[in-house]
């Protein structure tokens, strides 16, 4: 017994540390871009949620009566305030590298709920180089380091919900959905797990409740309305700028763009989240595609979690749940920008991830899946390191 706990933290410091070296390792010296979180870290020390000192060039802003704003939710500011108290000169990147490791050691704890020990080893290093989470986790810019951190509450979410914490679970989802929003849509898994025992529902939704007071609060400080999150000013600035921010526009720029939230956005989505291809250029040289690159390409064995072949409730809840999540994803006028992979797949890769700890079997095709996915993407982490990402 005490050798078998031993393995287990073993396993648990190998997957920590090591991918915390290998991410710190390939990325060295990394380009500290597009720290937003940080500077909205150091406003919230001072009890402000305006951004004084974020540098002109940053895009993705709101300015009213000469204040600049945020449009993007707190919880990934309020994560960087520790790190901030203890070293001023810290940078957003190195916190997503520690983050990113630490993810890859839950994913780990995660997993065995649901497969042996060995399974959730061979998946928690797919999860950690063989998927879009490498690149998210390595070049730790703002829109990236969202994600990064929402995996952190959402998959400590899911694990308090096996452990029976209810109330735990909700709040550690309210966190995650306060990272990335269209994680919240995500909560259909857990209503589904619960609605049969109403006291274990009551007790997610109380934890979860935390999100309304705190959204509605922090969109009335920056905004004057409780409705009002600042995304649709973003949107506008981006379709008045002409530049071709979607695959769509970049093929014809004079086609009229689609709404912020809209129907016409799925089929981009769904074609980047899974054939777009890498880009070939003249002198034969394969390059990853700015907009994004289907998982076909990046994460072929992630394709196995998108078999419809659910054999017990929990899968369909889980499937469903990264349904919904995608959904919401897809309706968005950008499909992703500068990205190796595509970026919106990690709202919802924990599902993703239980759904393949389940179906995992030790086959060959499987091994050699997660090898092509573990190739790529050091691949694509390079390139996009070399090409300035």
């Amino acid at each position: 017994m005490a050798l078998h706990k031993f393995r287990h933290i073993f396993i648990g410091i190998f997957l920590l540390i090591g991918t915390f070296l290998v991410y710190k390792f390939i990325y060295p010296d990394p380009r500290t871009w597009y720290e937003h979180y940080l500077f909205l870290a150091q406003s919230l020390l001072k009890l402000r949620v305006d951004v004084p000192n974020l540098p002109s060039f940053y895009q993705d802003t709101v300015t009213i009566s000469g204040k600049v704003f945020l449009p993007f939710p707190p919880i990934p500011a309020v994560i960087l305030i520790p790190f901030i108290l203890i070293a001023k000169n810290i940078n957003q990147q190195l916190v997503s590298i520690i983050f990113g490791a630490i993810n890859t050691l839950l994913i780990y704890l995660l997993l065995k709920k649901f497969t042996n020990p060995k399974n959730s080893l061979i998946l928690s290093l797919f999860f950690a180089f063989g998927t879009v989470a490498f690149w998210a986790s390595v070049v730790g810019t703002t829109w990236y380091f969202a994600h990064t951190i929402a995996i952190t509450f959402l998959v400590l979410s899911i694990i308090s919900h096996k452990n029976e914490k209810y109330f735990l679970s909700g709040l550690l989802f309210a966190l995650a959905s306060l990272c990335r929003y269209p994680i919240l849509v995500g909560g259909v898994f857990f209503l589904l797990e619960l609605y049969k025992t109403p006291k274990r529902l009551m007790a997610f939704l109380s934890g979860a409740f935390i999100f309304i007071p705190v959204q509605l609060a922090y969109n009335f400080l920056r905004f004057g309305s409780v409705f009002d999150m600042g995304y649709y000013a973003v949107y506008k600035s981006y379709i008045n700028s002409g530049y071709p921010y979607t695959i769509r526009q970049l093929i014809n720029p004079q086609l009229p763009y689609f709404g912020y939230m809209d129907i016409r956005n799925i089929p981009l989505h769904l074609f980047t989240f899974l054939v777009m291809p890498p880009i070939i250029t003249d002198a034969f040289k394969i390059m990853p595609s700015p907009y994004g690159m289907g998982i076909v390409f990046t994460s072929p064995f992630l394709l196995l979690a998108l078999k419809p072949n659910f054999k017990k409730i929990t899968e369909r809840n889980l499937f469903l749940g990264a349904t919904f999540i995608a959904f919401v994803d897809f309706l968005h006028y950008m499909q992703g920008w500068v990205q190796f992979g595509y970026r919106f797949v990690l709202d919802f890769i924990p599902f993703l991830l239980i759904i393949l700890a389940v179906k995992f079997k030790p086959k060959k095709i499987y091994f050699l899946l997660i090898i092509i996915s573990i190739i790529v993407n050091f691949w694509g982490v390079k390139m996009a390191i070399n090409l300035g990402w």
